[in-house]
């Protein structure tokens, strides 16, 4: 069985590494070559995984995961469906849910899903300060895909009505339009389900940390680290809350197959639960980063299975053991606003965690920094706080000029 891997993170290594405990030939296409998803694979091509042409050397893989949004958005997923190839992940039509905010406001509000705070689309500056004349405190997004980095917030980025225009102007000249929403304030939380067009298997929750420093101070990073819990639930989160989360991706992946063709993949909703009630926060069309390490880890139905059956159509609830997991990451000093790129690790392998590369280059048999995130350690126990003296247990084995937060789910 040859299986097909897109990316080169530690989404796509976690990906690899489970589909690598299976009878199966892992092809990888990645644009950096990442060791552990290298030493995983018969085969890698370090290529522009944006284009979508260039996936015609693929042609004959039995099956693919695409692990990042970008070739999603770019229409890599019906590239690889013309060559014959079964993708789990959308196509691009599909993936504007994640790619385009406006879309997404527009088609819940279309089709009488829940979940939509106060928002506006916005296409000149008239239309901003109308938005801001009735909600002074919103967030401002772009309608492109900005890595994670285009989202906006009054009172955290943004502090007085000039800056909010000032960006908004910004987004509209590069991008033709700007979305506005509302500001919420409460407790987020997100939710990860494997989709086949028709049923969606909501998988255990996760909680990662964004913020690069202990005590959730500086500034916000991909994430420094994730825990799940034995219940799959998440403390202080009610279980209403999560019904109703699960209830508005239902609704979405739905009404899709109707108006737009079956969603096929992984779907991510974050969301906020606020005393008004859930509010959809955004849309991913693909697995977390770090959140799929930590459910991947506990997946028991082995993956290859559960996406032929998205593919087929025919998805049954996936098993995962009953454990915590906890994952913290090893950043480059001065990340996220001025990493030290071109550091030399040396790696021990560790004693009771895993190992998942993330952003790193590797050359002669030595593993550099990049200026992104460099390597997740993830490990599991009976009780979050077993999960977690193991894992910090292992992270003294990492060395190089690297920073962890040392408070990943530190008292839960």
């Amino acid at each position: 069985m040859k299986v097909l891997v897109v990316g080169h993170g530690a989404r796509e290594h976690a990906i690899a590494k489970k589909l690598a405990e299976e009878d199966v030939e892992l092809h990888a296409a990645m644009s950096r070559r990442n060791p552990g998803i290298a030493r995983l694979s018969k085969r890698v091509e370090i290529m522009d995984l944006t284009r979508p042409e260039s996936y015609d050397r693929f042609k004959g893989m039995d099956i693919a995961f695409i692990g990042p949004e970008a070739p999603l958005a770019a229409g890599v997923a019906d590239r690889l469906n013309e060559l014959g190839v079964p993708i789990v992940g959308p196509t691009r039509a599909l993936a504007r849910l994640e790619w385009s905010k406006a879309f997404t406001r527009s088609f819940l509000q279309e089709h009488g899903i829940e979940g939509n705070p106060e928002f506006s689309i916005c296409r000149s500056l008239d239309d901003v300060r109308r938005f801001l004349g009735d909600h002074p405190e919103v967030a401002v997004k772009p309608d492109v895909l900005t890595g994670g980095k285009g989202v906006k917030i009054t009172g955290e980025h943004l502090h007085s009505p000039a800056e909010v225009e000032a960006y908004a102007a910004e987004r509209i000249r590069s991008d033709g339009l700007v979305v506005l929403e509302e500001k919420l304030v409460g407790r987020e939380f997100t939710l990860q389900a494997f989709t086949d067009g028709d049923l969606v298997e909501v998988m255990p929750l996760v909680r990662d940390f964004k913020r690069a420093f202990d005590g959730d101070k500086g500034p916000n990073t991909g994430s420094m680290g994730s825990y799940s819990c034995p219940d799959h639930g998440l403390p202080d989160l009610p279980e209403a809350a999560v019904r109703k989360g699960e209830e508005i991706m239902r609704r979405t992946v739905r009404e899709l197959s109707d108006a737009a063709g079956r969603f096929k993949g992984i779907l991510y909703g974050g969301f906020m639960n606020t005393e008004k009630g859930v509010f959809l926060l955004e849309y991913n069309v693909r697995f977390g980063d770090p959140e799929a390490i930590n459910v991947l880890a506990l997946l028991e139905t082995p993956l290859l299975e559960v996406g032929w059956e998205i593919v087929e159509g025919r998805l049954r609830r996936p098993a995962f053991q009953r454990l915590a997991t906890v994952c913290v990451y090893l950043v480059p000093e001065g990340y996220p606003t001025s990493p030290k790129k071109g550091a030399s690790l040396s790696i021990e392998p560790p004693r009771r965690s895993e190992l998942y590369y993330a952003s790193v280059h590797e050359e002669g048999g030595v593993i550099y920094t990049t200026s992104s995130r460099s390597v997740a350690l993830l490990a599991k126990g009976e009780t979050v706080g077993e999960a977690r003296e193991k894992v910090y247990g292992d992270v003294p084995r990492i060395r190089g000029r690297l920073f962890y937060r040392r408070d990943i789910a530190a008292g839960v």
